[in-house]
């Protein structure tokens, strides 16, 4: 079941998730001024995160199984002790692979496109402006980054006293060690659309919380209550991240998790839209059929790689 504790002063989160036998385990900092923001994620399953775009860079630091991101429409998988930099304003999916018992753990360091431009001048790296930013490739590590993120994520998992103020100082050493050592032949200089979008840290809570929520139960107001973002600021932000609004994601989301549960033989339709918390089978028929273009019982009959939307 999907839980969020209570909020720190600096707004921290820890969120986890039980399916079966898996846990997905998270939990969250935000600076005050907005200039990070910080989530260690640690599973035993895979996560597999749609297509976004973000008004951030994520700095992601593999610490354990696998970390694969799709972006340029190329894949980059990083190791243990390896890092990759999912660009502001590019579409980007991300997944973590848990490759053994240890499973998978990860941190990833949201950034502030401004502070980056501003910090990257002391690099030498080239310079951004409105409409052009710089896009980071490829994969990337070294013992200083490694050590910087197993000490962030000592931070978030203790919250000890004075953590705000540890983590601030790992971020910028973590973000000061990327623009040092990244290779410079895997730095470009792109066109972006300086556009306000969801930021990493709101859509994770977001996606989970969509997760946890049968049909019956969720409600747009309620996401954006547990939140704390308007309905209106949190609609236009969600669309512009991923190109449909939250009610129409969500149930994008339950139906494809219907369109998995019917290739369990053993489950029943009817089975399946209570499971689900669709108030009638025949409203799941509808809806399923309004969303792939053909009915439930259709895509059971036929081999998915045929009947797949």
């Amino acid at each position: 079941m999907f839980r969020d504790a209570s909020v720190t002063e600096v707004g921290l989160k820890r969120l986890g998730r039980e399916s079966g036998n898996n846990q997905i385990n998270s939990a969250f900092w935000t600076h005050p001024a907005g200039r990070f923001s910080a989530q260690w994620l640690s599973s035993f399953s895979h996560i597999i995160y749609p297509p976004r775009v973000h008004s951030e860079y994520v700095i992601t630091v593999c610490l354990e199984g696998e970390v694969v991101r799709k972006q340029f429409d190329t894949s980059q998988t990083a190791k243990p002790g390896e890092s990759l930099i999912s660009n502001f304003g590019i579409s980007h999916e991300t997944s973590y692979h848990a490759i053994n018992a240890r499973g998978c753990e990860a941190v990833a360091l949201a950034v502030d496109r401004q502070l980056l431009a501003d910090m990257a001048v002391e690099f030498s790296l080239p310079p951004t402006d409105a409409n052009h930013g710089l896009a980071f490739t490829g994969t990337f590590g070294n013992e200083i980054i490694q050590i910087c993120a197993r000490g962030m994520t000592r931070e978030l998992k203790q919250r000890g006293a004075g953590h705000s103020l540890i983590l601030e100082s790992i971020a910028m050493r973590l973000l000061a060690e990327i623009l040092r050592a990244w290779p410079r032949n895997q730095i470009i200089s792109i066109p972006v659309e300086p556009k306000a979008r969801l930021s990493q840290r709101d859509f994770i809570r977001a996606y989970e919380f969509m997760r946890s929520c049968r049909k019956e139960a969720f409600r747009v107001e309620h996401l954006c209550s547990f939140l704390g973002s308007s309905e209106e600021n949190f609609t236009r932000l969600f669309s512009a991240s991923l190109g449909r609004p939250p009610a129409s994601f969500y149930n994008r989301m339950l139906l494809e998790r219907g369109r998995d549960l019917l290739c369990d033989s053993n489950l029943s339709i009817k089975e399946i839209s209570f499971e689900l918390g669709f108030k009638t089978t025949s409203h799941f028929i509808v809806a399923f059929r309004r969303e792939f273009n053909f009915s439930p019982q259709k895509y059971r009959s036929q081999p998915p790689e045929t009947s797949a939307a």
